[in-house]
């Protein structure tokens, strides 16, 4: 009888932790997909590129805050402040892969251009932690309060993590894994591009207390050196750029701004509801409209609305995984 009760009890502990991190339906990797995550249902939605139409959603059931996909497309992580660990997801089978426990406060990461290398943007410890591709922790370096918005270079070599509270912008050497400079940037700093042909980091935000951010801010690469200004009204949170110019999702305004190379606006179009995330991909940008539940396909040379696909509650963030043959 002891026995029976102990088998009952030991099948119940694994289907509850099944329910936990479950199998969800597969992605294949020859897709090209736009993956939205959806905040509010706590789902992640995987449409098809080209036409829209749903591939799979996930429904996560867990109070995730944003995620990162690492460069070969394979897997995603998802990660939130109230959360314990990192969550990792293998999207050809649909399987969790091991979770990182990092404890509770991750607000960002970000990949190593080769993936080797993961960084994580940690509130409550105030740091940057570097942990291996299997979520061991080499280094934790101390940056502002919050740094929510973390940009790597493209050689791998320098990161920049912005501190969303501090008003800081902190550069570390990946190599040295050390802290080598820091700039003052303005508080509630949020979203970035780095120009490195140009030199120029370009940084958005909302803006501190009662003062919106209407402007993005223009920094040298070399030196922190705050060079120009770029009106771009109102709270610029998001940026791509292409052969056509450097978009800006400005989400106060409900609103994208293209820009030339030299930071000439060259058209601007109003689209969504409070637009949090813009991604670039086949001359086409797709914006997640937070408030309207769908992304927005609009042609980047013309600036026109192409296209509005349905996505689960609260698109916060997007991605674009490109299929392989």
């Amino acid at each position: 009888m002891k026995r029976a009760s102990v088998s009952v009890l030991l099948c119940w502990f694994f289907l509850l932790s099944g329910c936990v991190h479950p199998s969800f339906p597969p992605v294949a990797a020859s897709l090209s997909v736009v993956i939205s995550l959806d905040v509010k249902a706590e789902t992640v939605t995987f449409l098809n590129a080209e036409n829209g139409r749903k591939i799979a959603r996930w429904n996560i059931n867990e109070p995730f805050q944003g995620g990162a996909l690492s460069p070969d497309g394979r897997t995603l992580l998802l990660y939130g402040r109230e959360l314990d660990g990192v969550y990792r997801y293998d999207l050809a089978t649909g399987k969790p892969l091991s979770e990182w426990k990092t404890g509770s406060g991750i607000v960002s990461a970000a990949p190593s251009p080769d993936g080797r290398t993961w960084f994580l943007g940690d509130s409550e410890h105030h740091a940057v932690r570097v942990v291996s591709r299997v979520g061991k922790e080499i280094a934790r370096l101390s940056v502002g309060h919050s740094p929510m918005t973390l940009l790597v270079n493209r050689q791998g070599t320098e990161m920049y993590a912005l501190d969303f509270q501090d008003g800081r912008a902190f550069v570390i050497d990946t190599s040295r894994l050390r802290v080598i400079r820091s700039f003052s940037v303005p508080k509630m700093a949020l979203g970035g591009l780095m120009r490195e042909q140009q030199g120029e980091l370009w940084i958005g935000g909302h803006g501190s207390g009662s003062k919106v951010e209407t402007n993005i801010h223009v920094y040298s690469l070399r030196d922190g050196r705050l060079l120009r200004t770029v009106a771009a009204p109102v709270m610029p949170v998001d940026f791509v750029e292409t052969s056509r110019g450097v978009f800006v999702l400005s989400h106060g305004s409900n609103t994208i701004h293209r820009f030339s190379p030299s930071g000439k606006r060259l058209g601007s179009i109003s689209v969504g509801a409070n637009p949090f995330a813009m991604e670039a991909a086949f001359g086409q940008l797709y914006i997640a409209s937070y408030d309207s539940d769908e992304i927005i396909v609009v042609d980047e040379a013309t600036l026109r609305p192409l296209a509005r696909w349905k996505t689960g509650d609260g698109p916060l963030q997007l991605f674009i995984r490109e299929g392989r043959t």
